[in-house]
C-alpha cells in the first residue's frame, strides 16, 4: 500500500464548522474540522464520527482494499488509506457525491 509521509500542515486543513453528512439519509459523518486537502480531487478526512462509517474489506483487482459505507443506509462512500501525515495516521478519501456539507 502507498503511505504518505509528509505532514499535513495547518494551510492544508479546512476551517469550516459543521459536518459532512449522507447524501442519501443525511447521517454525520465526518466533522469538517477533520478535512484537509491533499491534491487528489477527493475530500480527504483523518477520522469519523463515532460508527457512522462501516468499514468492509474488499479483495478485488488484485488487491486488498477497504470500502466505507454510511452505517445507516449502506451508500458506498469511498476507500481509507493509511497515511502518515495525518493524526489517525488514516485518510478517508471520499467521493464527493456522496456526502454534502451541513452547518
Amino acid at each position: 500500500m502507498f503511505r504518505h509521509r509528509q505532514q499535513v500542515s495547518a494551510a492544508d486543513r479546512v476551517h469550516k464548522t459543521g459536518s459532512y453528512v449522507c447524501a442519501c439519509c443525511g447521517l454525520a459523518l465526518f466533522d469538517a474540522s477533520k478535512k484537509f486537502e491533499v491534491g487528489s480531487g477527493f475530500p480527504s478526512f483523518w477520522a469519523q464520527i463515532d460508527d457512522h462509517v462501516i468499514h468492509k474489506e474488499l479483495r478485488t483487482y488484485d488487491r486488498a482494499r477497504t470500502q466505507l459505507l454510511c452505517s445507516k443506509c449502506g451508500q458506498h462512500l469511498g476507500h481509507l488509506f493509511e497515511d502518515a501525515r495525518t493524526p489517525t495516521q488514516l485518510r478517508y478519501c471520499i467521493n464527493q457525491a456522496a456526502i454534502r456539507f451541513a452547518e
